[in-house]
Formats: structure tokens, sequence, C-alpha cells
């Protein structure tokens, strides 16, 4: 710029086709480009894409990708990737793998002084991540990983952390614990020539942060303290092993990547996640090994309107345990499995807990467990292989009524005949004809499934045809039940009226067919379910009627039944 102010210039990969001058509206398409045009103390800023080439920067300049996990540089295996020739450099927000495989190839070869090289992820380099060949440099903050040699410091007076308790870089290869749980190991890692990361990262930059403000931390417990921090942010964390015991006293959503690779990890003391404020959303982590007390689990809940969804509970000594302060929360979707005394513990006093959908199997102990407390309601679950499925002396509720249903017990000796409760038809619905009884007191699951329960409906919808039953039929009203016991006579037209319910994906459709069961002769689809059959019946006057259910998952149940119709 002609005022000698600094410029940025901007570089797009996607920008293929030109035209190419460094401005916004069309950014170079190369990096090498962007800092061949610039000037001292420009910024060559640089957007999401995959950059195929090895750059040198031979003046002080920043150097900035907007995105370190999506915006990459890769050398092809050739030379260095990044090579700083001048002083006072940045370096910030890319993935830089891919060098060569010779001893003077790294993936950021520094050949300069006072250069800042922050927040890039630096990996599966052939040689050297990083190979600082002069001093005074600063470099924190960046995740070194799979690199054949993580880092060489030749004058041993680079600075490799930003201090405690900021913290220095993480290393792939660090053996180092952290017993405190501040989420910096408590070993220096060596970067060569007796220099060293202070206080290397225990997990790679980045993997806990404040969606909310964008802040990144070392450990869940730091987001959830930070003053930040405030009711009704989302802290995200991302896969890995995070050894740490931690307290919600916010109201906040804290949620893993993914609850198969997220795991909080207790190391067998205390209780691993405690919930103290109300309106608590924790989802999508593993969480496992709390203390062996009686009072130790893999979460505890003191509060109120909390959620636990989505979660792996295992190996503790209660799974989920909730205090007589807890009240109105809802445990639902989860694995609790596994757990060395009870899956689930409810105190004295714990109500309008909602336990659904979970899958609570294998614990030593019992898979629930309810005491004095009531007013607690359990459905849908699929409770297997526990030494006690479940004990309540309380006055909980474990069904959500009829059809819906309540949960799946593997010891459950009952048998599915009827269709229905209260019903003398044979059939199935997939729910017992008698209660499963709770031991320790005297309540009742009404409605146990016959088979575990699952979000995929495969159970056909409960039909049932209101009109016309045994009986004869003028003018479409029914005479003289009880002389026509074994058949159905009608004179005239008559109205065909079923009731059809579905409680997991709803009735489609309940369609009427008389004799042809490929043509149907109505297809209704919302109740109420009913079709008033006017043809005449002049000649031929046995036939049969068939009415068939459908719900929205393909599933399908039929009623079919001979009539003799005259007129």
């Amino acid at each position: 710029m002609d005022d000698g102010e600094p410029s940025t210039i901007y570089v797009d990969g996607k920008n293929t086709a030109g035209p190419w001058d460094g401005t916004l509206e069309h950014p170079y398409r190369y990096i090498q480009d962007g800092i061949y045009n610039a000037e001292e103390g420009d910024t060559v800023f640089v957007f999401n894409a995959t950059y195929r080439e090895t750059i040198a920067i031979s003046l002080s300049l920043n150097l900035v990708g907007i995105n370190k996990e999506t915006t990459i540089i890769d050398g092809g295996h050739s030379g260095s990737v990044v090579q700083i020739l001048a002083d006072c450099v940045t370096l910030s927000g890319f993935t830089i793998s891919n060098s060569g495989n010779n001893s003077d190839n790294a993936g950021v070869m520094i050949q300069g002084s006072y250069s800042l090289i922050i927040e890039n992820n630096i990996q599966r380099n052939l040689y050297y991540g990083v190979y600082a060949a002069k001093g005074e440099n600063t470099l924190y903050h960046n995740n070194f990983i799979k690199n054949k040699y993580q880092a060489f410091d030749v004058h041993a007076d680079n600075t490799w952390d930003d201090g405690y308790p900021q913290g220095g870089n993480f290393w792939s290869d660090y053996s180092g614990v952290d017993t405190d749980e501040d989420g910096i190991g408590e070993i220096p890692y060596p970067t060569g020539n007796s220099s060293s990361d202070r206080y290397p990262l225990i997990h790679p930059y980045g993997s806990i942060v404040n969606e909310n403000t964008s802040t990144i931390f070392l450990t869940i417990q730091g987001a959830i303290d930070d003053d930040t921090t405030l009711n009704g942010h989302h802290i995200f964390v991302k896969n890995g092993q995070y050894d740490e015991h931690v307290c919600i006293d916010k109201a906040l959503l804290v949620q893993g990547e993914d609850h198969t690779d997220t795991v909080i990890n207790g190391n067998q003391t205390g209780t691993v996640v405690t919930i103290k404020n109300n309106s608590v959303t924790l989802t999508d982590f593993t969480i496992k090994s709390s203390g062996n007390g009686t009072r130790d689990a893999g979460v505890t809940i003191k509060a109120t309107h909390s959620l636990i969804t989505r979660n792996i509970i295992e190996d503790n000594y209660q799974g989920i345990l909730l205090t007589s302060d807890a009240m109105d929360n809802i445990i639902s979707h989860n694995s609790i499995d596994l757990n060395r005394w009870n899956g689930l513990m409810l105190d004295s006093g714990c109500t309008g807990t909602f336990i659904l959908e979970n899958s609570i199997a294998d614990n030593f102990f019992a898979g629930i467990g309810m005491t004095q407390t009531s007013n607690n309601f359990i459905f849908h679950n699929n409770i297997m292989r526990n030494r006690h499925n479940a004990y309540d002396d309380g006055g909980n509720i474990w069904d959500d009524g009829y059809p819906s249903g309540g949960n799946y017990w593997d010891d459950y000796t009952g048998v599915d005949q009827l269709n229905g409760p209260g019903q003398n038809k044979p059939g199935s619905d997939g729910i017992g004809d008698t209660p499963y009884a709770i031991p320790s007191g005297v309540n009742k699951d009404r409605y146990p499934y016959m088979e575990p329960y699952t979000t995929t409906d495969t159970i056909p919808p409960v039909l049932q045809v209101l009109s016309p039953q045994n009986g004869l039929y003028i003018g479409g009203n029914r005479l003289f039940p009880g002389l026509f016991k074994h058949g159905t006579i009608i004179f005239g037209q008559i109205t065909i009226t079923a009731e059809a319910v579905d409680y997991q994906s709803g009735i489609s459709n309940v369609s009427f067919y008389v004799d042809d069961m490929m043509n149907p002769k109505a297809k209704i689809k919302q109740p109420p379910y009913q079709w008033t059959w006017t043809q005449r019946s002049l000649l031929f006057h046995k036939h049969t009627i068939a009415v068939v259910a459908q719900d929205n998952a393909g599933n399908a149940n039929d009623v079919i039944f001979i009539v003799h119709r005259y007129f």
C-alpha cells in the first residue's frame, strides 16, 4: 500500500480459474504467490483448502490459516514443507504434513529468529516435525502428531511453551501423567540439546471448546469453571480420554464428540461426574471407572431438570446415583452396563425422574434400585442379566400404559397370546398378557415387552374390528347378537368400523377389502377408520372381508372374517 500500512493478501485454493490479484474477491490460488506479493508486516490470510506445495517465507509477515483442521499444506514428501528464512514471522492456523525423508527436511524448518509458531497441527512428516536451526523463537499450542522426530532445537534457546497455566504443545508420543488434572503433564517433553517443553499438553490443543465464546480449554473442568462460561453455554469435547473428575455447577450443555470415543475416566477414585446445578445436559460420553465406595458413581445428580442422554456408563460402583435432592430429571438412551453394584440407584425422596429407552444390563447387583422413593417413571428400557433386574419398595410407575408398553425384562416368563389387554381374541401385540412384578414391593410393569425394546418399529399395529361382529344386521343396526354367536348376516348396506393404534411409528392407513385382496375398496389415512359398503349383493351372498392396518414403518396387521349379505 502507498501509505506504508500493512495489508492483507488473500489465498484460496478453490479459486482455480482466476483472476488472481490477492484481493478478497480474487484471491491467489497458491500460498507461495501470496507470499511473493507481500511486503514486510503484511498478513497472508489463507482459506480452507489442501495446498499441495512447499513454501518459503523470506520476509517478516503473518501467515494465517482460517482453520488448522481444514487448511492443509501438504509437502508431498519432498523437502521441507514450510521454510522460515526471515525473522519475526508468525505461522498459525495450518495442518502441515508430509515433508521429505532426509535429515534436512521438516514440516517447519526455522532458519530465523523471533518467530511465533502457534496453533498448528504438525503431523506425519517423514523426518522432523519442527527443526529450529536458530534460537529465540516461540512455539506453543501446536499439536505434534506422529512425526518421525517430533522436534529438534539446535541452539536450545527457543521457548516451547507459554508458561503455566497456559501450557505448551501436545506431543502424540508423550508418556507423562497428569495427577492434578490440569491438562498439563508433570514431566517436561525434551526437544533436543537440553531444551524442553516444560508444560506439555495432555490433549491436543483445541479438544475442549466453549462453542459460545470460541475459547479453548485444557480440561473439561477448566471450561466449566472459567468466568466467561455462563449458564446456557455449550462445552464441546473432542474424542479422547480425559482423566479427570468433573463437577458441573452451571446450567450447561456438556457434549462429547462421540459416545464411544470421548471418555471421562475417574481412574477408580471418587465420582466421575457430579451434577450440582439445575438444567444440565450431559451427552455423548463414555463415563467410567469411579471409585469403589458405596456413594461413588459414574454420574451423581444433585439437581433438577437435567438430561443425561446417549452416554455409555460402565465400570463404576453405581452407574448413576440420584440423591434425595434430584427431582424431575430425565435419564434416556444410555447404555448403563457392567457397573460394580447398581446400574441406577435412586435415593429416598428422589421424585419425578423419567428413565426411558436405556440399556441396563450386566450390573453386578441391581439394574435399577429404588428405596423409599415414589413418583418416578420407568419405561421402554431393556433390563437384562443383572443379578436383580430391579427392586422398588416405593410407589413408582413402571410402564407407559397400553399400547405404549413398559420395559423388556429378560427374566419375564409370561406369554403373548392375546391381542391387547382385556381382549379374548387370540393374537400378538408384542406385550405380555400378565404383568411383571417388581421385587421388594407391590409395583408392577403392567405391559412388559416380549422382545427388547427398539426405536426401530418392528411391532405391527394393534387392530380390532368394532363393526360388524357376530349377529344380524338390518339397516346397519345389530339385532339378536345372542342368537347369532357364530355368524354375521347382513341385510342392506353396512359400515365397517375398525380401531387401529401404533405407538411407535403411528398408523399410515387402514384398508378395506371385499373378496379381492389385491384391490382395496377404500384406504383410510385418518381416524375414524370406517367404510360403508353400499354395493348390492343380489346373487352371491357369502363374502370375505379383510381389514388391514399398516404403520409408518411398513408393519401390517389384518383381521379377516366371513359375512353373509343380502340385498
